[in-house]
């Protein structure tokens, strides 16, 4: 995306002012983010690089963030796009989970408190369909094994139907120790991947983000169940259920996101 479209628009909308600068900030895999400095303030940009093969109401999914910066947990959303595919919000001077200097096991207990809180927040999500995501992400992708894609989807799709009305809480679905900050008021960043889900698919996939090895997710759950007043041996069993479904859909993003990549690079 042209830094000089963004700036453009930007600036036809009056609220920033005439005088505008970005500054490429370290991102996301595919998306960009900026610092966006004008005569009076400074704000954060993101660009959202793979709308036209995800399904997401940008639109909803800013209000929603509207909403969950009035209960204290992120930073507060000022300009959505007119195309949807960048965001202006609130510049929020932070350091990171993965920054502090603390030992793993510790910030993985950070991490678990972090998604109970979370999940017992007033529910502002919508529900998604993520079979319909992942075919739309196999068609995005440039992949020539297409009965290898579709068993793992055959394999998944019952397990997600059964379970993506149980436990239904809101989900972050991205929660990296990166989207974490740590500070006299912990702060949770990047939901562009939130939704209503079940809870367990949430863990699961902040143990997958987060590379965690066995031990690491023992103590992810241990944690959670801890923090949740759940059982552990529940807990352990909905996991393991998740895990595979959140392996599948980020295999099939990543698949996507390749072939973005590599298209807007060759063109």
């Amino acid at each position: 995306m042209k830094k000089a479209r963004i700036i453009d628009e930007l600036i036809a909308s009056q609220l920033f002012g005439q005088h505008l600068s970005l500054e490429p900030i370290k991102g996301g895999v595919v998306n960009l983010s900026y610092r966006l400095t004008t005569s009076s303030a400074v704000y954060f940009l993101k660009t959202f690089e793979l709308n036209h093969i995800t399904p997401t109401d940008r639109q909803a999914l800013f209000m929603q963030q509207q909403q969950l910066s009035e209960l204290g947990i992120t930073s507060t959303p000022i300009y959505l796009s007119k195309a949807h595919d960048f965001q202006v919000e609130s510049w929020v001077e932070h350091v990171s989970l993965f920054n502090i200097n603390k030992p793993k096991s510790a910030k993985i207990q950070l991490l678990a408190k972090v998604l109970s809180d979370i999940h017992h927040l007033p529910t502002v999500a919508t529900s998604i369909d993520l079979p319909k995501d992942w075919i739309l992400y196999l068609n995005a992708a440039s992949v020539s094994d297409l009965d290898y894609w579709q068993n793992r989807i055959d394999q998944c799709k019952p397990d997600w139907i059964e379970t993506h009305k149980c436990d239904q809480v809101l989900c972050h679905n991205d929660l990296a120790m990166e989207h974490v900050a740590i500070g006299e008021s912990s702060l949770v960043f990047d939901w562009e991947y939130a939704s209503l889900g079940n809870r367990y698919f949430d863990l699961a996939s902040c143990a997958f983000i987060n590379n965690m090895e066995l031990h690491e997710m023992s103590i992810l759950q241990h944690s959670y169940a801890k923090f949740c007043d759940l059982s552990e041996d529940y807990v352990f069993e909905q996991f393991q259920k998740q895990f595979p479904i959140v392996q599948l859909t980020y295999d099939l993003w990543k698949e996507a996101a390749k072939t973005v990549l590599l298209d807007d690079g060759n063109s």
